[in-house]
């Protein structure tokens, strides 16, 4: 046997260098987070290798991720510092064990460099004859020996090297007693315990490994017979195929030939237009060339008629105008349009005149009607100039004098004047408008103030109230008097406001503050102009509190400020109240309610504005608000009428704007009428001289003139058009003549067209295209009719011939993309295609069938012969291995429980399962040869599922295990029970115990010869067990004669470490672990009351 015996950690997590000693049973404890889950997983990377396998504890770090090179470096995590180890470096795992046998020590190690880029370089080794003080570990230097240090060092010795981790697993298995490859799944599980809630798992994880079978040659042999089916139903198709193929294409050429045929008709039947149009031209030719003799010989007479006209219109023109009495009359008529010009001019001024003249009256007399207002009215003179002007105006144009002009200048320089002068007046009233705005606005914000209760105060006293608010803070507020007080007669009120006066708005502060107030006052009373603002020496005056004679005025005041308090008793607590002028006599000082003050031997009545307007108490605020809206009202009202003043105003100066040059301009038009008359009589006569000409002479010439020049014009006007109609012949012959020369040319094409298709195409197919030629020319109609026929029976041809070639590119396109064939899909011949077609039809499809039955029989042996014996046989297997697993329970109960595994055929696969352990199907020559009853059917299911699942199914029904369901019968006190039944109402420790016997029993079997290791590991073990199944289960460990490593919970310590050899405690010191081993004495000190038990102290192995 082989056993452990260390395992030297260097550089691995928070271990620099840790070497621990193992016994035959050892635990590992320690507080959490110490370090023991790293020990365990140290344990991992050494004999499992593979990081595929390892699992790494969840305990293992508790702020980061588990991983190798966490492990390596000894994450730290904090944001001073990463990690323990940075930079390069390397780390070593080393176990020495010991061979009973042949009585010797051996090492297995890994050493792994460690690069700043975190990539990782190791190799596993495995040194015979060899202790861990035996290895060289540093350089000269001092330094971890690297990788390659390391295998120079020690490879001369008996020592085996490997970098890659599937060799290094066979060899360890090797090495420690020829274990089996499943060593390193149940050494992980083992590790990575869960509760036991799945029997199936288990089971496949622990106990039944799976078996590849082989279905290679089964699916061979399917396939071989599939391609023959489908290789028979590919000559099939493609026969199928390509006979519609080769239809497609006779349609094709059909169509083809056709439309060939209906070319040349077409061409023939053009040649036969071009040469009818010819004809019609030529005729056509003839027409116009004799209509355009005709109209040249029409012009030529024409031309001498108008030529002839125009010399006697001369003539009888020249007799005209020569005439004494033509230019006479010219002279008369020019006159008169002059004059009747001028006279219209005049006219039309006149009337604009008297228009103007009518406004200015209306202006007037307007101007008249004006009442006046309290920004205009018109006095006594201006009125009588009114007058003057109105009367003057009402009597022009027409009844004007020799000084009218001169009344109308002097009308316009007085209303000049009346201009200016309201304009200056609209100027001044501008002014007070704006003036009563602002104090319409001033009053509007003093009533929204009042209503917020902030009285109108003066600029001085807010700004030094602000001022001493501010910088007086909280050691005092600032108070103005009149704010502090309450009147309780308002029948005193008049005479109380009037003889405070400004007095009201004295500011106070806090007796203490008032030294300091009045220092701030003397700082900023130029630099904010803070004259006339009175603040009381509150300190001082308060010596005058109480000082109040009966009958004074101030018993007439409340306030509940007692500085206020101080500032009215010192003021008016000596000033009497005097029921009238008389009684003041008998009083120093003294005041009626009617504001008559005595003082000095002085009466004096207060002055109105002193106590107008009301500051003390709430009730000033309501008696203010009252004021200010009567106020605001009388304002509002002055504001409108002012407003309709301006009004008036603006409109009535904007109406007398340049009336200077206005009436200067009516003066200098008054001579209209004058004027008028003389041109209308200047009119009249030149009218009389027109009529009293003679002109009958005239006349007559006038008419002959009339008579040749209309001759002139209609001659004329024939010519033009008989040019133009000579033209229009002359354009159509050139037209004519071109368009002959072109269809001439035209035919010659078309001759050409005909005889380049009698090139192109055979004789066979030239004489059926001349059949139907002959046929087209028996048919009524013109030619033009008959090509259009023609050629929309050709294009319906080409459109049929197209798609029937489309059709057959595409039956050909997808026989090439369907049988991988490179043919050329749109090639015009059809060669390729009927060559295929030919050799398809020679091939012998009987030999097909054969071979295709041929196949279906090696599938259906390969079938019987290796998937349903091997798949028995692995059944049969298992049900031994289970019968030697339940031998080995019943060999070791577990205190009074005895576990038995129950195997039986799975329900899910029951009918797979009777077909695959049926003997006497195994004997029949064809397994699917088979009455059609329920096993043809699950055999039939069974081999299609096999070839024609994917994979996940090929895997599902080639597992063995999968035909058999798994339970554990648990026998307890005479009663037995399943497992799968209660498992769910199990405590903790009751899931774990079938756990760990099962996964005993398991490395029990792993360990089958003497020649094997015994170790098994456990992490957090038997933490659910209570202590009666810790002992009984650490006791059957023993009976096994396992090896135990167990990382356990402090608070189990007391109830495993009596059973065991070894106990080492983990402990931690901020980023360094350590181990140390504890006596059985000094785990009888954490345990007193188990000391009595403890007999034996065993710690480590015998020394040779």
């Amino acid at each position: 046997m082989k056993w452990l015996k260390k395992l030297r950690l260097i550089n691995w997590h928070y271990f620099p260098d840790e070497t621990l000693h193992f016994g035959t049973q050892t635990i590992l404890t320690g507080m959490t987070g110490a370090g023991k889950s790293t020990i365990i997983d140290a344990l991992q990377v050494l004999l499992v290798a593979n990081k595929h396998q390892i699992r790494f504890n969840s305990a293992a770090h508790e702020d980061a991720k588990r991983s190798l090179i966490n492990y390596l470096r000894g994450k730290i995590g904090s944001q001073e510092r990463a990690h323990v180890r940075e930079n390069e470096f390397t780390s070593y795992i080393i176990a020495e064990f010991r061979d009973d046998k042949q009585r010797e020590s051996f090492v297995v190690g890994v050493v792994l460099d460690v690069h700043r880029d975190d990539a990782i370089h190791d190799e596993y080794f495995i040194i015979d004859k060899c202790r861990l003080e035996d290895l060289t570990l540093k350089g000269p230097s001092g330094h971890w020996c690297t990788r390659e240090e390391f295998r120079r060092k020690h490879n001369s010795r008996k020592s085996i090297f490997e970098r890659t981790k599937s060799s290094y697993q066979n060899a360890l298995c090797h090495r420690l007693g020829q274990l089996e490859s499943r060593f390193f799944s149940v050494f992980c599980r083992a590790l990575s315990f869960k509760p036991l809630d799945d029997i199936r798992d288990f089971v496949y994880s622990f106990i039944l490994e799976k078996r590849e079978l082989q279905l290679g040659l089964l699916r061979e042999n399917f396939e071989l017979h599939e391609r023959y089916q489908r290789d028979l139903r590919d000559l099939e198709e493609r026969r199928t195929h390509l006979t519609k193929i080769a239809a497609r294409y006779d349609n094709y050429t059909q169509l083809r030939d056709t439309i060939k045929q209906q070319d040349y008709v077409i061409r023939s039947l053009k040649a036969q237009e071009r040469q009818d149009d010819i004809l019609h031209t030529k005729d056509s030719i003839k027409r116009e060339q004799t209509a355009y003799d005709e109209v040249q010989s029409l012009l030529d007479l024409t031309r001498e008629d108008r030529d002839e006209a125009e010399r006697n219109y001369l003539e009888a023109r020249q007799k005209r105008d020569s005439h004494g009495t033509l230019h006479l009359q010219r002279q008369l008529e020019k006159d008169r349009a002059a004059a009747e010009e001028t006279l219209a001019r005049q006219q039309a001024t006149l009337r604009t005149l008297c228009d103007t003249l009518r406004r200015e009256h209306s202006l007037i007399t307007e101007l008249l009607s004006h009442q006046g207002t309290a920004a205009w009215r018109w006095d006594a003179s201006d009125i009588e100039t009114l007058q003057a002007i109105a009367a003057c105006l009402a009597n022009l144009p027409h009844q004007s004098t020799a000084d009218s002009a001169t009344k109308l200048r002097s009308a316009g320089e007085h209303l000049a004047d009346l201009y200016s002068r309201m304009v200056g007046q609209e100027a001044l009233l501008k002014s007070s408008i704006g003036e009563m705005e602002k104090k319409a606005q001033q009053l509007r914000t003093e009533i929204e103030n009042l209503r917020k209760k902030q009285r109108p105060y003066g600029e001085q006293l807010r700004t030094l109230r602000a001022i001493l608010t501010e910088r007086l803070g909280a050691r005092s507020p600032v108070w103005v008097l009149c704010e502090e007080l309450e009147i309780r007669d308002e029948a005193w009120r008049d005479a109380i406001e009037g003889y405070l006066n400004t007095q009201r708005f004295d500011l106070l502060v806090e007796p203490h503050a008032f030294a300091e107030a009045l220092s701030i006052y003397e700082r900023e009373k130029r630099t904010h102009n803070l004259d006339g603002v009175g603040l009381v020496d509150t300190e001082k005056e308060q010596k005058h509190l109480g000082s109040v004679r009966t009958g004074s005025l101030a018993e007439f005041l409340d306030t509940q400020n007692a500085v206020a308090r101080a500032r009215i008793h010192h003021v008016l607590g000596r000033v009497m109240c005097a029921d009238d002028e008389q009684d003041l006599r008998r009083h120093t000082h003294a005041v009626t309610k009617t504001c008559m003050s005595y003082s000095n031997l002085v009466a004096r009545q207060i002055p109105r504005e002193r106590f107008e307007v009301p500051y003390i108490g709430a009730q000033a605020i309501v008696r203010q608000l009252e004021q200010k809206g009567r106020s605001l009202e009388l304002v509002e009202a002055e504001l409108s009428a002012l407003g309709t003043a301006l009004k008036w105003l603006s409109t009535t100066s904007a109406k007398l704007s340049e009336k200077r040059a206005r009436y200067e301009a009516m003066a200098e038009q008054l001579h209209l009428p004058t004027t008028i008359a003389e041109l209308e009589a200047s009119v009249k006569d030149l009218a009389s001289q027109l009529a009293a000409l003679d002109v009958t002479e005239l006349k007559a010439l006038e008419a002959e003139a009339d008579y040749w020049l209309r001759q002139k014009s209609e001659l004329g006007s024939t010519y033009d058009k008989l040019t133009e109609r000579k033209a229009t012949i002359g354009t159509k012959l050139n037209s004519l003549t071109g368009e002959l020369r072109n269809r001439e040319f035209a035919l010659r094409q078309a001759e050409l067209a005909i005889e380049q298709w009698v090139g192109e195409h055979p004789a066979d197919l030239a004489t059926l295209a001349k059949e139907r030629l002959a046929e087209a020319l028996k048919t009524p109609g013109t030619f033009a009719a008959r090509i259009v026929n023609w050629e929309n029976n050709q294009k319906g041809n080409i459109t049929r011939r197209d798609n029937e070639f489309q059709a057959l590119r595409d039956a050909r396109h997808t026989y090439n993309l369907r049988y991988t064939f490179n043919g050329d899909h749109a090639a015009e011949d059809n060669d390729t295609y009927q060559q295929i077609l030919s050799r398809i039809g020679g091939i012998d499809i009987p030999a097909y069938q054969s071979k295709l039955a041929d196949a279906q029989r090696q599938a259906e042996d390969q079938f019987k012969s290796h998937f349903m014996h091997k798949m028995r046989e692995a059944i049969l297997e298992a049900r031994r291995e289970f019968d030697r697993i339940n031998s080995a329970l019943h060999n070791f109960p577990f205190s009074d429980d005895r576990y038995r595994f129950e195997v039986r055929a799975s329900d899910k696969y029951r009918q797979f399962y009777d077909c695959i352990m049926d003997d006497a199907l195994a004997e029949r020559d064809s397994l699917f040869a088979l009455p059609d009853d329920e096993r043809a059917t699950a055999l039939q299911n069974l081999f299609e599922q096999l070839i024609r699942g994917d994979a996940d199914t090929q895997e599902e029904f080639t597992d063995y295990r999968r035909y058999l369901d798994f339970d554990i019968v648990v026998t307890s006190q005479g009663a037995q029970y399943k497992f799968s039944k209660v498992l769910r109402e199990k405590s903790g420790g009751e899931t774990q115990t079938p756990f760990y016997i099962i996964i005993l029993a398991a490395f029990n079997q792993l360990y089958t010869n003497g020649k094997t290791m015994r170790l098994v590991v456990f992490d957090e073990a038997f933490n659910k067990m209570d202590e009666q199944r810790i002992r009984t289960s650490l006791r059957l460990i023993k009976k096994l004669n396992l090896q135990l490593i167990a990382a356990v919970p402090d608070e189990k310590l007391q109830h495993m470490a009596p059973e065991v050899t070894t106990t080492l405690l983990v402990g931690r010191t901020q980023y360094t672990c350590f181990v140390d081993m504890l006596a059985q004495e000094e785990v009888a000190v954490a345990n007193d009351d188990r000391a009595a038990e403890l007999q034996v102290h065993h710690t480590l192995f015998p020394v040779e």
